[in-house]
């Protein structure tokens, strides 16, 4: 596990991950994609958590979802991380409800 919340974010930065879909990657590279970003996830829950960290918690469990999913882990897990992604938007202040689409669409129709 990496100790260093700068490096995780440098050696993130420098992984194919970047630049190349997930499918693309090695099972190596999805490996140590995955480490990386539960690591960063790790680092990331402080007690002064805002509505902007939500959010960029969401995107860490939304890729550890798709990592897991490539790499054939437990669907169960898999499952957590994305809920979790949702969860973290909903957080952030992102509504994905019905209501809110009936809202935004409703408001659409009306011009």
């Amino acid at each position: 596990m990496e100790r260093d919340f700068k490096e995780c974010i440098i050696r993130l930065m420098q992984h194919p991950i970047m630049c190349k879909p997930i499918s693309e990657l090695t099972t190596g590279e999805q490996e140590y994609a995955y480490d990386l970003l539960s690591d960063l996830f790790d680092f990331s829950i402080e007690e002064s958590y805002t509505l902007l960290d939500a959010i960029q918690t969401a995107r860490i469990r939304y890729a550890l979802g798709e990592l897991s999913n490539a790499l054939g882990g437990d669907p169960m897990v898999i499952l957590e991380h994305f809920r979790s992604a949702l969860c973290n938007l909903k957080k952030g202040g992102i509504d994905l409800s019905l209501n809110k689409w009936v809202e935004l669409v409703s408001l659409r129709t009306t011009d």
